[in-house]
């Protein structure tokens, strides 16, 4: 009950999920460059900057200190975004040539699953063209071009 904690225990609670960019364990995110409810720039690409962010301000701290901390130490994180995706998909009906994003879901949470268990690299940030899917080594490595392609 928020109404009987104090300012300071509130601001306390919030932080324990607020969206810093510090990421401890490997994280991976899948978004569709038209999805309808959560838009591209600010959401997946705003969370990357944000975790990018928080990364080179540990590096610069890790650089004050010693070598002890390396980037290799810094949990991966990943951003795979399908071209033409929507979070409804059910509008595929309407506009065949939306993507629909629920099986490159599953296979970012396969390369998660492989990576927490037994190390395996994930693959690079990437664009994920229609009828693809996420590659070792992507054609369009980092942001889609353009939002949508015919």
């Amino acid at each position: 009950y928020v109404s009987r904690l104090s300012v300071s225990d509130v601001g306390a609670q919030f932080a324990a999920f607020a969206t810093t960019g510090k990421i401890r364990r490997p994280l991976i995110t899948v978004a569709g460059t038209m999805d309808a409810l959560l838009p591209i720039d600010h959401h997946a690409r705003a969370y990357a900057r944000r975790v990018a962010a928080a990364s080179k301000q540990k590096r610069d701290d890790d650089d004050d200190r010693d070598d002890r901390h390396r980037d290799d130490d810094r949990p991966a994180y990943r951003l795979y975004e399908i071209q033409n995706g929507n979070h409804i998909e059910t509008f595929q009906v309407a506009f065949p040539q939306l993507e629909l994003i629920e099986p490159h879901a599953q296979r970012a949470f396969d390369l998660l699953v492989n990576q927490v268990e037994h190390n395996v690299p994930l693959p690079p940030d990437q664009c994920v063209p229609r009828g693809g899917s996420i590659a070792g080594s992507p054609a369009q490595a980092g942001h889609c071009a353009s939002l949508f392609a015919p």
